[in-house]
């Protein structure tokens, strides 16, 4: 299966990391096993960001879980207490939420009750990344710490988005926003960072 960013991503006008490329490029590669009654928990219904559409269409049911009102969500409720019956959905996904959770353990429990036997949960965490307040940043995780989390599911697959040169890559793209000011010397720096950062991408791909 193709989960691999594509190089002419970078100049998308819905552009926002490279990390963020990685994980759109991951979500359409299983987007045709999003079908019967999915459940995004704590996704965004509105404001989304990156460049994945879901397939909401090929679904039976698609809904979102959030306490965030500004998203539009189907189900206003903390995704470690959802209000559905057990074993009732056939696809589960939880992006770039469990980092933000105090009690990640919860939330991957409610997904166990809440998924028929067989079906699937895809879940995104960020490891090597900054700090990033939604509104608290609790932990990174392991892929060991991973497997643990989902220790109670009959099979566990985790996937590495980018390498070594690609977090460095990331790294410099993030360090960019820190470059202020206006004179030649401060926009060439961050020329310089941009490119630099992109090669470090093209090259990690």
């Amino acid at each position: 299966m193709e989960y691999t960013p594509r190089p002419n991503s970078f100049p998308s006008k819905d552009y926002v990391t490279y990390r963020r490329l990685w994980l759109d490029a991951m979500l359409t590669a299983f987007a045709r096993e999003m079908r019967g009654v999915v459940v995004d928990l704590g996704g965004k219904r509105n404001n989304k960001r990156g460049t994945f559409s879901p397939p909401e269409e090929q679904a039976r049911a698609w809904w979102y879980v959030n306490l965030d009102l500004s998203t539009c969500p189907n189900i206003f409720a903390d995704v470690t207490c959802v209000p559905m019956q057990a074993q009732t959905l056939d696809c589960i996904l939880c992006t770039e939420v469990l980092e933000h959770l105090s009690d990640p353990q919860a939330c991957v429990d409610e997904m166990y009750r809440l998924l028929r036997d067989g079906r699937l949960v895809l879940a995104s965490v960020p490891f090597f990344y900054p700090v990033h307040a939604d509104p608290y940043d609790f932990q990174r995780f392991t892929e060991e710490g991973l497997c643990h989390l989902f220790r109670s599911f009959s099979s566990v697959e985790v996937l590495r988005m980018g390498g070594y040169t690609g977090v460095l890559g990331l790294l410099i793209e993030i360090g960019i926003a820190g470059v202020e000011g206006n004179t030649p010397a401060r926009k060439f720096v961050r020329w310089a960072m941009k490119w630099v950062s992109r090669w470090l991408w093209w090259y990690d791909m």
